[in-house]
């Protein structure tokens, strides 16, 4: 297995770095020996494995497609999983000692399918995936409420726009929101920003916005 020894930061922010390990063939020491440079991909491997709380979320999610289609729950996981090999050329994964990172892309594999074909989530799922950054997002692109799953919802802003303003007119990048229905839209207003976002969680869970979302608050499309 080759490794990465010691590194250095160029001003442009690229890096180099020695690797020791590293397979060659005949036609690499060729190039090599004849000043020529051999272009290659590093991969770097992440040393950390995938967390209960990942594996929670994944069955979670898998339990919410079984009931909306009845399709069996190994066939559904083994699809993701097999969908996720071929689109980054992993080997066979197991969600027993897979990376964070593969688990980390096989949720946002599921919550993609979940929201392309409305798959409504029990409240035990949504509770998982509270402070999932990735579900935050795709809930408040999709105008679910990041609280109930109601579609529809508003795009509530962090930050109070202000009466009278024009939003269509507004720069909202500076902003942050969540999609919150009309009920918990209108409690977080009644209630203040501080005690909504401790009763439910949502102190670091804010979504900056971005220009798909700034162009959604200006009426956009």
């Amino acid at each position: 297995m080759a490794i990465i020894k010691s590194y250095i930061q160029q001003d442009d922010g690229t890096i180099t770095a020695v690797i020791e390990g590293v397979e060659l063939t005949n036609k690499d020491f060729l190039l090599l020996d004849n000043g020529l440079e051999v272009e290659c991909d590093v991969d770097v491997i992440d040393p950390y494995k995938i967390t209960g709380k990942q594996r929670r979320k994944v069955f979670a999610m898998i339990r919410d497609i079984f009931d909306h289609y009845g399709q069996p729950m190994d066939y559904l996981r083994y699809m993701f999983q097999k969908q996720l090999e071929f689109l980054h050329g992993y080997e066979p994964m197991s969600l027993s000692n897979c990376s964070r990172r593969q688990a980390s892309e096989l949720i946002e594999l599921i919550l993609d399918f979940i929201f392309q074909y409305d798959i409504p989530m029990r409240k035990q799922t949504s509770d998982l995936m509270s402070n999932d950054k990735y579900f935050l997002y795709k809930s408040t692109i999709n105008r679910t409420c990041v609280i109930c799953g109601a579609p529809n919802s508003d795009l509530a802003h962090y930050q109070a726009v202000g009466r009278g303003r024009n939003r269509n007119k507004i720069n909202h990048t500076n902003n942050k929101v969540l999609a919150l229905c009309r009920k918990h839209h209108t409690e977080q207003h009644q209630i203040g920003m501080a005690t909504f976002n401790r009763k439910y969680h949502l102190q670091d869970s804010w979504v900056d916005v971005d220009e798909k979302l700034n162009k959604m608050l200006r009426g956009e499309k």
